[in-house]
């Protein structure tokens, strides 16, 4: 058996593996069981950092850049090490390779806050960051996947320009406009799962719109693909992230996107475009909408050698998947090719398990004072105005102290610790992330409580894994 290895344009799923050493027995026991080969990953820019920055003193950095306090090391030396002990394949993704300056400013966002553009100057720092994760997660030598992500560096601005503007702007922006504009507004014919047909053609000023809008995020892609290319000198598959965007993408945005990489030399294994899921929320939308939009874009995928990855995969609970009929949807309209990822989700059960236990129970205490040190945080976030303060944050908080107000002290549905509760994992005392560290050593002493946990956190992954047919994928792959 090679794990960890590239699993190719292969129908998977991606796990998020914030604490591994809670979540990593849960998620190989459903892995083994199922023959499932999977992705393992975490958010470069959010949940995982170099281990400089885990190390570092408390305020040295945002408390959002590492919050999970896992190192880029130390997420891949212990996935490597579970898949190891139980014999399943793996493929060790960076998720989220983005050159980003604020990482607090994408959590707003994330969070329903308007932010500013943290794409805005510092490139080089930013660039030179990406640098240093890059060559921590190399240096392993199990880095098998990188999922880059420009979303932050999208010019919006170009979707208010008149038809004049759009054409005067593209001339002096592109040297070669005019061919870019004929690769535009010459029909493209496509096929869906259903084989049904669709034509994809754009006015020469809706071409130039998309153009600007794209440029200097597709510069930006190539400048962190080229910073991979420098220090992984082995095969590793790419994603290119296209969802962090305020509005679902468009068959010619993604056409343009796939078409402008190609020019470019990048082959991505899987594009993630925002097809309208929203982190820790069901899908609410029209389903029969929902299964026309994704089989318009995986038909356009498919047509330069990628599949659909689907990001923001959790729902408004541990339970729920992504709403009734979701999965079945996504299936149908991709004919079975997809990778999908999860992430904050196991928190997210790990504190609902933790909330169930008896009262004055060890892991009762521990959830209750986690809970309200977030609050603490939050309202000194919001009373001082500092990194996280949004007016979005200010009136979840306000919610929340409504429900409190009335007895409902500790409520896991709470938009605002929902959302927020991550923070726990970064909180210091004496340099100490004691929340993380707690929650660790309960899991190893409590044995009744880890069988529990363990138990919940297969579950989660067997429902993903059977609602999304993942099933023996791992008899597909050669070698």
């Amino acid at each position: 058996m090679n794990t960890p290895r590239y699993l190719g344009p292969l129908h998977h799923p991606a796990f998020g593996v914030r604490i591994p050493e809670i979540f990593l027995e849960g998620i190989m026991r459903a892995l083994k069981s199922t023959g499932t080969a999977a992705g393992l990953m975490l958010s470069y820019h959010r949940e995982t950092a170099p281990e400089r920055v885990i190390n570092a003193s408390p305020g040295a950095f945002e408390i959002t850049r590492g919050h999970t306090g896992t190192s880029i090391r130390q997420y891949i030396s212990a996935s490597v090490e579970a898949a190891r002990k139980f014999k399943v394949v793996v493929e060790i993704e960076a998720d989220h390779l983005a050159a980003v300056t604020s990482s607090a400013e994408a959590v707003k966002r994330i969070s329903g806050a308007r932010a500013s553009n943290s794409g805005a100057g510092s490139l080089d720092e930013a660039l030179s960051y990406v640098e240093e994760e890059v060559k921590e997660a190399a240096s392993t030598g199990y880095i098998n996947f990188f999922t880059l992500d420009s979303c932050d560096y999208i010019d919006y601005s170009a979707e208010r320009l008149s038809d004049y503007e759009a054409m005067s702007l593209l001339e002096q922006a592109y040297d070669d406009s005019a061919s870019l504009l004929r690769r535009y507004t010459t029909p493209r014919r496509f096929i869906a799962e259903d084989g049904s047909f669709f034509e994809v053609r754009l006015r020469e000023s809706e071409a130039a719109r998309i153009a600007l809008k794209l440029r200097r995020a597709l510069e930006v892609l190539d400048k962190l693909y080229q910073i991979v290319r420098k220090h992984v000198d082995w095969q590793v598959g790419l994603e290119v992230a296209f969802d962090e965007t305020p509005h679902t993408t468009r068959p010619e945005e993604l056409l343009f996107l796939m078409e402008e990489l190609r020019l470019k030399g990048l082959q991505p294994d899987f594009v993630a475009p925002n097809v309208g899921f929203e982190k820790r929320a069901d899908y609410r939308g029209d389903l029969g909408e929902l299964r026309d939009r994704v089989a318009g874009l995986a038909a356009i995928a498919r047509s330069y050698g990628a599949l659909l990855s689907f990001h923001s995969g959790s729902g408004s609970s541990p339970w729920s998947g992504k709403g009734q009929g979701v999965y079945e949807v996504l299936l149908e309209a991709t004919g079975r090719k997809l990778k999908y990822k999860i992430s904050g989700v196991y928190y997210e059960l790990l504190l609902s398990i933790l909330s169930r236990q008896p009262p004055d129970s060890r892991a009762r205490r521990l959830y209750e004072e986690l809970y309200q040190a977030v609050i603490n945080f939050l309202r000194d976030q919001v009373r001082g105005r500092r990194e996280l303060y949004s007016d979005t944050l200010a009136r979840q908080l306000e919610e929340y102290e409504a429900l409190a107000s009335k007895g409902d002290t500790y409520p896991l549905h709470a938009e605002v610790f929902r959302h927020y509760s991550f923070v726990a994992l970064n909180l210091r005392e004496d340099g100490r992330r004691v929340f993380r560290e707690s929650l660790v050593e309960l899991y190893k002493e409590d044995e009744q409580l880890r069988k529990v946990i363990d138990r919940e956190v297969a579950e989660l992954t067997l429902r993903l894994i059977d609602g999304l047919k993942f099933s023996e994928n791992v008899a597909l792959l050669g070698g």
